[in-house]
């Protein structure tokens, strides 16, 4: 229960610190971020990718689109009740009933993915997802019977040392902001220097504990 408050408190003040970004932070800052994500893509060789469809407060990740589709098998979430399923990433658009463009329903994909890029609200010391508090992602990935490799994307480095997350919070491999960026130790230790000099910005390797 401490934590979950502790949660509530981080995330509300979190929110209130990207709504500040948007208003404050020209957007060109935030494009350097993407380039790390290309460059984490290919550092993984993932080539099946969840990406998302961006809040105004979130990545613009559509500008990747163009470039993305012709290396990439690429997927969007489609919300469904308490979670979501895949669906393959094609226009056109329209805005659900949660302010978020999905493609029209079309047939669901169920095969493997090698990578997901998430939105959160922050990150804490277990390199646990902070979200809107409503379990989408935590619910899809408890389902499934593999675990891709997650990024976590923000347009803020809202990085937190503390322990918030309970134990259904997903946990990331990487945490990619426009000034600072973060990898899991332990899977990637061999090649973190190669990684680090491909990449703008200072990176942080984190013990999770």
């Amino acid at each position: 229960m401490e934590n979950l408050n502790k949660k509530d408190i981080f995330r509300k003040n979190a929110k209130k610190a990207l709504k500040n970004e948007l208003k404050f932070s020209a957007k060109s800052k935030h494009y350097t971020m993407l380039k790390t994500l290309e460059e984490v893509i290919k550092f993984t060789n993932s080539k099946r990718i969840l990406l998302f469809m961006p809040l105004p407060y979130e990545p613009n990740l559509l500008t990747l689109r163009r470039k993305f589709t012709l290396k990439y098998q690429i997927y969007i979430p489609f919300m469904q009740n308490v979670s979501f399923k895949m669906v393959k990433l094609r226009a056109p658009f329209y805005s659900s009933h949660f302010g978020v463009k999905e493609n029209k329903n079309q047939n669901e994909y169920k095969k493997r993915i090698d990578l997901a890029v998430i939105p959160v609200i922050g990150v804490d010391g277990k390199m646990a997802r902070i979200g809107h508090g409503k379990g989408y992602y935590d619910i899809f990935f408890s389902k499934l019977k593999y675990k891709p490799i997650m990024v976590f994307v923000e347009i803020k480095d809202m990085f937190s040392k503390k322990i918030l997350s309970q134990i259904h919070d997903i946990r990331g491999d990487f945490y990619i902001t426009p000034t600072k960026n973060y990898i899991s130790r332990g899977k990637y230790d061999r090649d973190y220097c190669r990684l680090r000099s491909r990449c703008s910005g200072s990176w942080r390797r984190v013990s999770v504990r």
